[in-house]
């Protein structure tokens, strides 16, 4: 049973708080605006977790960063300034690190049944996550978040920073099937949730694949390292700023004019043909991708055989593109023009960087 410190005379509790480290002033002054008014009263202003210094972080365990953190940002009604950042992890085992230039914190998500099987091994807690108590198992430092469904924790804990402070998902890797992706990428989809970058790894069934391409759009980068079946062919626009993929074959010439948003496309491991980039090209100089600024595509073709047929000229450099070499301009819509490299024109290689005044 705790110690009512507050119904102490102010003279009293001058003495006790004055006993209290950073870390314990922090937690009552987060109880309620009664608490913190009363800290005030003995000299204790500006109470804060989010102005302890790396030093005093350094020695808190992350179970202590994470209960600190959630309790100073529901008192203050936002985060702290330390560019802050949530990575979440979708495999076999869900995890979500929240990252800042003071301290990273990784949280992982299980079952009661994970508890009942492996058995309990580690230190057990109560954490307050908004409105829901969660109950938490620490291991070998290790905050483990229990729930009958660890999908449902996972969903649960974004929520609280998507809703309360409305905080951008900063990368999405999928590794690994489980049967939580397609709940969690529904639920991102229909909470319109913000995702700056999406990664997807090897081990992705095609179906999940194409659920996430689908459903998850990155306002920054779509990463792929995935090698999908010959048989498998995407067609659609793939949402993303930088789109950049490893294992392309599936990556289709007409996914890549529809991704009609996307400034630069890196497509390795691919094979395109010289009427499909021809087909590219076309399309380009029609003004459908306006927002293109740099194309990388594998090919087996020149891009000499390529632009055969196109209005272009020679150059001795591109200041736009910070090349001092020769290089092949290519007309484009309007005053935009893409620029060739003349000694990439013979390469197996189809590499172009677009740009909107010819002067």
């Amino acid at each position: 049973m705790g110690f009512p410190i507050l119904r102490l005379p102010v003279v009293a509790l001058k003495v006790v708080l004055d006993q209290f480290n950073n870390v314990e002033l922090v937690k009552v002054s987060s109880l309620s605006k009664r608490a913190n008014w009363f800290l005030k009263a003995c000299g204790k202003k500006n109470v804060s977790f989010f102005k302890f210094s790396d030093t005093e972080i350094q020695y808190l365990c992350d179970f202590d960063k994470l209960e600190l953190l959630l309790l100073e940002s529901r008192r203050k009604g936002k985060l702290p300034y330390l560019g802050f950042k949530l990575c979440c992890y979708v495999s076999n085992d869900l995890s979500i690190s929240i990252k800042c230039r003071k301290f990273t914190i990784p949280i992982y998500f299980k079952t009661f049944r994970d508890c009942d099987m492996w058995g309990f091994m580690g230190a057990r807690k109560n954490l307050k996550i908004g409105k829901w108590l969660a109950r938490v198992e620490i291991l070998q430092n290790k905050i483990h978040i229990l729930r009958k469904n660890k999908t449902d924790g996972f969903i649960q804990f974004l929520n609280y920073f998507n809703n309360n402070f409305n905080l951008s998902i900063d990368e999405l890797k999928f590794s690994g099937s489980t049967n939580g992706i397609r709940q969690i990428v529904n639920h991102i989809k229909s909470n319109q949730m913000v995702v700056n970058n999406v990664q997807v790894y090897p081990s992705l069934s095609e179906n999940d694949f194409e659920l996430i391409v689908e459903n998850v759009s990155a306002t920054e980068t779509f990463f792929s390292h995935l090698n999908l079946s010959q048989n498998f062919k995407y067609c659609k626009a793939i949402h993303a700023k930088e789109i950049k993929i490893r294992l392309g074959d599936w990556f289709t010439i007409q996914s890549l004019i529809a991704s009609t948003e996307s400034e630069v496309i890196d497509v390795r491991g691919s094979d395109y043909t010289k009427e499909e980039l021809r087909l590219f090209l076309e399309e380009w100089k029609a003004g459908k991708l306006p927002k293109l600024k740099r194309v990388t595509l594998n090919t087996k073709v020149s891009a000499r055989d390529v632009i055969v047929g196109f209005e272009r000229w020679e150059g001795r450099e591109c200041r736009e593109c910070g090349w001092q070499i020769n290089v092949v301009k290519i007309k484009g819509h309007g005053n935009s023009y893409g620029c060739v490299p003349m000694n990439l024109l013979d390469v197996p290689h189809f590499h172009m960087e677009f740009h909107d005044d010819q002067n």
